[in-house]
């Protein structure tokens, strides 16, 4: 539904290492500048599963640990590096890179003063907060739209882009599930090894 995020590629709910499940997005080229428009559009992506916690379930877990922490570090980028904060300007508060090797530079100091970083942190958690709330108010807006893909989810386990978009559209899935595949192909392997048997019964 965010015209400036990367398009869908698929999302699954089998678990791949910590994470539950995952949605994939798939860049239609190699990004070497990043607007703050689709900057937002990622923190909107990363809140989205704890945002969907909280309305569908009432409660919060650890699940959204790793979609926290890379909105943390887009949020940052966006401060420190990007110049992307009002209030702070188009200045740059990450570690001159021509200077890191110094010896006169000491490991983590800032260059910047404790007033400095306490605005850093309030615009890093401004920035945070807006996308958290856009994210939250567009989920609530398409509740009904994202049951029907928890449901499509439950059965398929995985759905591509076009599957979304079906059923974005209102539209009804009609394809065969995983259990499904896997009764054809036993059935597949059952009638092989009769006709196998047969075939042997009668050469004998």
């Amino acid at each position: 539904l965010l015209k400036d995020d990367d398009p869908l590629h698929k999302v699954s709910i089998i678990p791949r290492g910590p994470m539950g499940g995952a949605t994939f997005a798939l860049p239609e080229k190699d990004r070497t500048i990043f607007t703050k428009r689709y900057c937002m559009a990622l923190l909107q992506v990363c809140f989205g599963g704890r945002i969907s916690e909280d309305v569908f379930c009432d409660d919060i877990s650890s699940g959204a640990q790793s979609d926290i922490q890379q909105a943390t570090k887009i949020a940052r980028q966006m401060i420190l590096t990007w110049g992307m904060s009002e209030q702070l300007g188009p200045i740059s508060y990450g570690p001159d890179s021509a200077l890191k090797d110094m010896m006169f530079i000491m490991p983590g100091e800032k260059e910047y003063s404790e007033k400095t970083a306490e605005t850093i942190d309030s615009e890093v958690k401004k920035i945070a907060n807006e996308a958290y709330k856009k994210a939250k108010e567009l989920i609530e807006a398409n509740k009904d739209k994202l049951e029907r893909i928890a449901k499509a989810l439950l059965k398929y386990e995985t759905l591509d882009a076009d599957d979304v978009k079906l059923i974005l559209e209102g539209g009804e899935l009609d394809k065969p599930t995983v259990s499904d595949l896997l009764a054809a192909e036993q059935a597949k392997n059952g009638e092989s090894e009769k006709k196998s048997k047969t075939k042997s019964q009668k050469s004998e």
